[in-house]
Parts: C-alpha cells; sequence; structure tokens
C-alpha cells in the first residue's frame, strides 16, 4: 500500500493539478475499473470502451492545472465518461445515417451511376473541402459536425451568436456541395446528410 492510496480525493485532485504523477497513478488505479464498467454498460464493445476511459485519463492529465474540480472527484470522472460515451453513440449514429442515405440513393439509382462513386473516395473529398474551408468556419462546422455540439454550445464556446453559427455552418455546406464533383442525386443525399434543409 503506498501512501497516495490513503490520500482523499480532496487531497489527491490538489496534488494533481500541481503535476503530481503518483497522484494521477493513484487516481487512475482508484477509478479505472468503475470508469470502464459504466463505459461498457453503455457502448457494449470492450475495445471502444477500453479507448474511450484510456483518452479521458490522457485528457485528465494533459489538462489537470486547467480543471477545476469544484465537485467530487468521481462526479467529475463520471460525468466526462459519461458525456465521451454519449459522443460515440451521436457519431454512430451519425455514420449510421450517412450509410443509410448512401444505400437508399444506391437503391434509387441504376449500376451506371452507382460505378463512378467510391464510397472512401467521397468521404475523402468532402474532408479534404472541410480542412480549406475559412479557419473559423472549419471550426464552427467541425465543432458541428464533427463534436455534435449544439449551435449554442459552439456559440458559447466561440464567444460569438447562435445566428453567427448557424451561418457558417450554412456557407460551410454550400461551399462544400458547390466544390464536390458529383453525381446531383448524390449532391443532394450529401446535402441532407450534412443537415441542409
Amino acid at each position: 500500500m503506498n501512501e497516495y492510496s490513503s490520500l482523499s480525493d480532496v487531497q489527491l485532485s490538489g496534488l494533481l493539478k500541481s503535476g503530481d504523477h503518483a497522484a494521477f497513478a493513484e487516481i487512475y488505479e482508484r477509478y479505472w475499473d468503475f470508469l470502464y464498467a459504466h463505459a461498457l454498460k453503455m457502448l457494449r464493445d470492450e475495445a471502444e470502451a477500453q479507448d474511450l476511459v484510456q483518452e479521458l485519463f490522457i485528457s485528465l492529465w494533459s489538462r489537470a492545472s486547467e480543471i477545476e474540480l469544484n465537485t467530487n472527484l468521481p462526479g467529475y470522472l463520471y460525468v466526462s465518461v459519461r458525456h465521451k460515451v454519449l459522443n460515440v453513440i451521436r457519431k454512430r449514429k451519425h455514420n449510421d445515417r450517412f450509410i443509410d442515405v448512401l444505400s437508399s440513393f444506391i437503391e434509387r439509382n441504376n449500376a451506371h451511376i452507382l460505378e463512378q462513386i467510391d464510397e472512401k473516395e467521397l468521404m475523402a473529398g468532402i474532408e479534404k473541402e472541410i480542412r480549406n474551408l475559412p479557419s473559423k468556419m472549419k471550426q464552427v462546422f467541425e465543432y458541428s459536425r464533427k463534436e455534435h455540439l449544439s449551435h449554442k454550445e459552439i456559440a458559447t464556446q466561440l464567444g460569438i451568436s447562435d445566428k453567427t453559427v448557424k451561418k457558417q455552418i450554412g456557407n460551410a455546406i454550400k461551399i462544400i456541395r458547390l466544390r464536390l464533383n458529383i453525381p446531383t442525386g448524390l449532391m443532394l443525399a450529401i446535402a441532407a446528410f450534412l443537415g441542409l434543409k
């Protein structure tokens, strides 16, 4: 039994904030199983749950000096892992939605057009166009489509209005649509996938 195992969560949190490796190791040992069990229960995928908890601890260590643990440590960790799990679930649904949109397009069109479509190339093209967006627009768009934050959450995070967020996302979608050289029907499917009304 090491000296850190007898410390309270409050003491460990204070030591963690000052960059104490041993305090971090104790927090890791103390809460890994609890967090992993919660992530696994929600995700039902062992590797995904392990990766998620690992990412949480990496983030905890790298941001230790900035984190304000006003609540109790296990509460903070529980909320953090739950937030990460919900993001993974949202991302799964988002990816499933793209596959559904693409499948629906495939069912409605003939094989000749389909032979010209390469899903990986298409996604790479979309990603390339996202990277080429103006920096602020790109940041807003990625928060919306990759982090799945609401307009209000993005506005708060970036210190801008909801209206500006909505406009930036709309402009980003228009730019991406104009630059992609793909069949019209699929263009409409992608627009729906990206959230364009």
